[in-house]
């Protein structure tokens, strides 16, 4: 599921059915399900599935919606299926390089779309790609998030590597932040740039002051306990840098001729003159988000509810960009608030703290965690990767394949 994951849907869901075939027979999963009840991780995406299937029962939308919606979030049951039979490190060693070689041949296919070596983009993207190298085998927001997830495993393992060949894992990074900044235009991916800049300076600051459990030769060399000239220096790297990551991310924002700085201007045309544009659809189906949960915050309006409420609102509006209805509040967060109400909101919130806690483990599949459970709960502010397909089994499969029981 790892290998098809950046290539192809029926790859993902062929080996989908293969896991739940080896499920049923297998005598290690039936032996770890009390330990699954009992992991937080585990547990809350079972409570998410039984809140979406709850919620069908008392929604306002149409019964085929609502049905469509908990087939978008049955890819939660992954985590607990999975976690059993990846509890060696060598064995999620294993899944992250294999993703991470999948991850690697688009990004090596999409530097030689954009110098124009080859052209072998998908055709159902090509027609609207802006730029050669964009969407190679799939859509820029998804190639974004998916090429940011193999800087942070390539960086991770470049990290705990011993070697030479932590050089080729931070190639790896190198390579793929590269294309997120100067080949693809959306912008899904440059704003998580920023993100993973900030979370290594977090991860150099605490491996430096608290130290880093590692199961390597050189723990040793490790310093553990700087001296107070250490520590001092130390915090003013760690400002500096920090402020320069926000500094140039602010500058990105305000610079009309980034594609960051594009946001800003497409949200004040939209509120200006009411033109239907990309952002400002965004902040739209944000502000209806806010006002369905508003309306409906104890349970919410149930599953598959979305369309028909913003379908009522967008009656009521005079501009093209108000007039908007959405299936997708492009917030998972506003997702759950307004489809499930407080628990739905809790639930969703819960989750991603529980996966971030898996970070505490030691080693690369801490620091793994760590890294792409930030990317996630960030991204996750504006878009709604659990309810999308690839996004959505990105977040399932590193976490079954992660967390420990």
């Amino acid at each position: 599921m790892l290998a098809s994951l950046p290539f192809a849907v029926v790859g993902v869901n062929f080996f989908g059915y293969l896991v739940l075939l080896m499920v049923l027979f297998s005598r290690v999963w039936r032996q770890a399900l009390p330990q699954l009840l009992k992991n937080p991780l585990s547990l809350t995406a079972l409570i998410m599935l039984v809140i979406v299937g709850l919620g069908t029962v008392y929604t306002v939308g149409p019964h085929h919606e609502a049905l469509n919606v908990l087939n978008r979030y049955h890819k939660l049951l992954f985590i607990p299926l999975l976690m059993p039979f990846f509890q060696e490190e060598k064995d999620r060693v294993l899944g992250l390089n294999v993703l991470c070689g999948a991850l690697l041949i688009n990004v090596l296919l999409s530097w030689t779309e954009y110098l124009r070596l080859s052209h072998i983009s998908d055709p159902i993207y090509v027609a609207g790609m802006p730029s050669p190298g964009d969407a190679v085998f799939r859509q820029h927001i998804t190639q974004g998030l998916l090429f940011c997830i193999l800087v942070v495993i390539a960086s991770a393992s470049g990290w705990q590597a011993r070697g030479k060949i932590r050089f080729l894992y931070w190639g790896m990074a190198l390579l793929a932040a590269g294309n997120v900044a100067f080949v693809m235009v959306g912008r899904t991916g440059k704003a998580m740039l920023p993100v993973i800049a900030l979370w290594l300076l977090g991860e150099w600051w605490f491996s430096r002051n608290r130290g880093v459990v590692r199961q390597e030769k050189d723990v040793s060399k490790i310093q553990s306990n700087p001296g107070p000239s250490a520590r001092f220096q130390g915090r003013w790297v760690l400002v500096i840098s920090v402020m320069l990551v926000l500094g140039s991310t602010l500058w990105s924002l305000m610079s009309p001729s980034t594609m960051l700085g594009t946001v800003f201007q497409e949200v004040r045309q939209s509120h200006q003159t009411g033109a239907d544009t990309s952002q400002g659809e965004r902040v739209e189906f944000w502000h209806k988000g806010v006002l369905l949960f508003l309306k409906h915050p104890w349970l919410g309006s149930g599953t598959g509810s979305v369309l028909t409420l913003t379908q009522e609102l967008a009656k009521m509006e005079t501009k093209p960009v108000n007039r908007l209805a959405t299936s997708n509040f492009h917030d998972e967060y506003l997702m759950w608030a307004v489809q499930f109400g407080v628990p739905g909101l809790v639930a969703i919130v819960a989750f991603f703290i529980f996966y971030l806690h898996g970070g505490r483990q030691p080693g690369l599949s801490g620091q793994v965690l760590r890294g792409v459970g930030i990317l996630f709960a960030f991204g996750c502010l504006y878009n709604s990767f659990l309810v999308d397909f690839t996004e959505g089994y990105s977040i399932v499969l590193l976490g079954g394949l992660l967390i420990s029981l």
